[in-house]
């Protein structure tokens, strides 16, 4: 009696650990093909993100759908690369360093400020503020201070109105230290863009 309760004991042991070593395996098992299954899923993604080279600049495309990009060690991202915006005339003189570490006033709404804004806010003196200037006072709020295109830099953003949009219907343009972007709605992210690859010397 006692022998076949030893035996039976002897057996259970042998059962419960024959379990924990095929509960082992098997976790070590899911364990292997997950990080095999991450690994074969997600790097080829990762590999295969959009990148493209333009005058020696990696631009790549990351998981905000933003083209990403370093020029002398300072982080921009956009929504178009240059190829894209290389069509829209930008004829201004304004670098960068025209508003690094100055203070930037926007006159007007919409897509292309926060673009510029977005982009220039770390070499900007401060956050961009509103201004208006003198002929324009109908498009500024009440208590928008008047500024000088001689004296201040300043971003005037015009939404344009036409039923077929294409690069003729973008007019970037400067007087003094105003910088002048007339776009459809639809257009204004990319003649931002178009801007600012132009003061950054890429385009």
């Amino acid at each position: 009696m006692d022998m076949r309760k030893i035996l039976t004991k002897e057996e259970k042991d042998k059962k419960e650990t024959r379990n924990k070593v095929i509960i082992g395996l098997v976790l070590v098992a899911i364990m292997i093909f997950g990080t095999v299954g991450y690994a074969f899923f997600s790097n080829p993604t990762d590999n295969n993100k959009a990148k493209i080279t333009y005058k020696g600049i990696e631009f790549i495309l990351n998981e905000n759908n933003l083209w990403q990009f370093k020029v002398q060690n300072l982080g921009f991202e956009t929504q178009y690369n240059p190829k894209e915006t290389e069509n829209i005339s930008v004829p201004v003189s304004a670098s960068v360093y025209t508003y690094s570490g100055k203070p930037l006033f926007f006159l007007g709404q919409g897509a292309a400020k926060q673009e510029i804004a977005r982009n220039l806010w770390n070499v900007l003196s401060r956050a961009p503020q509103d201004g208006c200037i003198k002929s324009y006072e109908k498009l500024c709020g009440d208590n928008t201070p008047i500024k000088n295109c001689s004296e201040d830099n300043i971003i005037i953003i015009q939404e344009q109105n036409y039923t077929e949009i294409s690069e003729e219907d973008i007019e970037i343009k400067q007087e003094d230290n105003c910088i002048f972007i007339a776009a459809p709605y639809a257009e204004q992210g990319r003649a931002a863009d178009a801007f600012l690859f132009k003061i950054l010397g890429i385009n």
